[in-house]
């Protein structure tokens, strides 16, 4: 029963701390200023890069509110893209390379 009750806590105060998406662009930001996005061996455009940060600060990734927890994703240029998951008003930002599909 106390074990029923402390989750139910965590997930109440979960709900009530979800990051926002200003949150996760923020973070997101942050990574990239420390990392350098994967770049595929043929080489990125100056144009791709332009539009790629041109759509993230415009909002362009795609945010989902899942109430306890968080997730904010944005393509990148080449096949990588960028991934942030939230709880407790916290947001971790990792890279990840997109599986190749035919």
């Amino acid at each position: 029963m106390r074990l029923l009750l402390v989750l139910l806590l965590a997930a109440v105060g979960a709900y009530f701390t979800v990051p926002t998406r200003e949150a996760h662009e923020t973070a997101a930001r942050e990574f990239l200023r420390g990392h350098q996005p994967a770049q595929p061996s043929e080489g990125i455009s100056l144009e791709q890069v332009a539009n790629y940060v041109q759509g993230m600060l415009a909002g362009q990734g795609r945010y989902e509110n899942w109430y306890v927890a968080s997730k904010y994703s944005v393509d990148m240029p080449g096949s990588a893209f960028l991934e942030c998951y939230g709880a407790f008003t916290i947001v971790r930002c990792s890279e990840a390379g997109a599986a190749a599909s035919d």
